[in-house]
């Protein structure tokens, strides 16, 4: 079923109205993931116990020192909890993403929707994710390395020697740079947009569902590119709003509202907006709670 997409924000909107449980995957994973968190900072504690024992009477140095000689290790939990973090949240997202399917086909959602469609999943999300950072990695390489030929080594050794005196056409390629970072970053995160729609909605391997985001990105470039607005504007509201707070003491606490926001409402709305519009675009049957929103 075909809709517009004023209407997919609309009945989205309401879709999300009658089924408030779909922020359940999001704190759960917010939980999970702080657990984790500690798990991390105990272990690491535990590898360097004489360090951390009078931590506020050890030097700098001998601190630094320390983790130098206990890289290796730290490194391989940091690795681990990279991994076991992204598998806990790609269980999650797969969860949230069959319980926005089954609300926006049926008008209903449940937790076991959750459980199984996160069992199901998240193994192909999890690698969908891992493919996700090495894109976005090529794309930050690739941007950087159009660059290089114009960075001339008389230019950096001019700026080792004077950086007071640093050349305008070096601000102005560093600019340059950014400004086409910025763009390579936000194209890709719209042409990955729908990856969790594509596989848990056409039931897709990791692989089949980025390319079959990019190919919905490619044939829906407006309305994906409107949805993207919203849904930074959403994200963005409590920053700005925050910004009145400052000096007043009140920071962490809206800091910490921003936060709270974000899991239960922000989420899961957007979850259900991305998963509808993918559904509306590729003629998957829609239930409708607002029948004012003409199709």
């Amino acid at each position: 079923m075909y809709e517009e997409i004023g209407a997919i924000i609309g009945r989205g909107f309401s879709t999300w109205r009658s089924n408030l449980g779909i922020c359940v995957p999001f704190v759960l994973d917010v939980i999970a993931i702080g657990l984790l968190v500690m798990l991390l900072f105990i272990s690491i504690l535990g590898t360097m116990p004489e360090s951390f024992a009078n931590i506020e009477n050890v030097p700098p140095e001998e601190l630094i020192q320390a983790f130098e000689e206990k890289g290796l290790i730290i490194g391989a939990y940091m690795l681990l909890f990279f991994v076991l973090a992204l598998l806990v949240s790609s269980f999650f997202t797969a969860g949230a993403t069959g319980m926005a399917r089954s609300a926006n086909a049926t008008g209903f959602s449940s937790l076991g929707e959750m459980w199984s469609s996160g069992k199901k999943y998240c193994i192909r999300l999890f690698l969908a994710s891992l493919l996700s950072v090495i894109i976005y990695a090529l794309g930050v390489l690739v941007v950087s390395a159009l660059f290089v030929p114009f960075v001339s080594m008389d230019v950096l050794s001019s700026v080792a020697q004077a950086p007071e005196q640093i050349d305008p056409r070096l601000v102005a390629l560093v600019i340059a740079w950014i400004l086409a970072m910025c763009l390579i970053l936000i194209v890709i995160s719209m042409a990955l947009a729908v990856v969790s729609p594509a596989i848990v909605v056409d039931s897709l391997s990791a692989v089949s569902g980025i390319r079959a985001s990019i190919r919905f990105f490619r044939g829906n470039i407006f309305d994906v590119f409107l949805l993207w607005l919203v849904t930074l504007g959403l994200s963005m509201a409590f920053s700005i709003i925050g910004m009145f707070f400052e000096g007043t003491g009140l920071e962490g606490l809206w800091s910490t509202a921003g936060g709270i926001f974000s899991v239960l409402i922000i989420a899961p709305l957007t979850t259900i907006w991305w998963t509808r519009l993918y559904m509306s675009r590729t003629g998957k049957d829609l239930h409708r709670y607002d029948r004012a929103y003409a199709v």
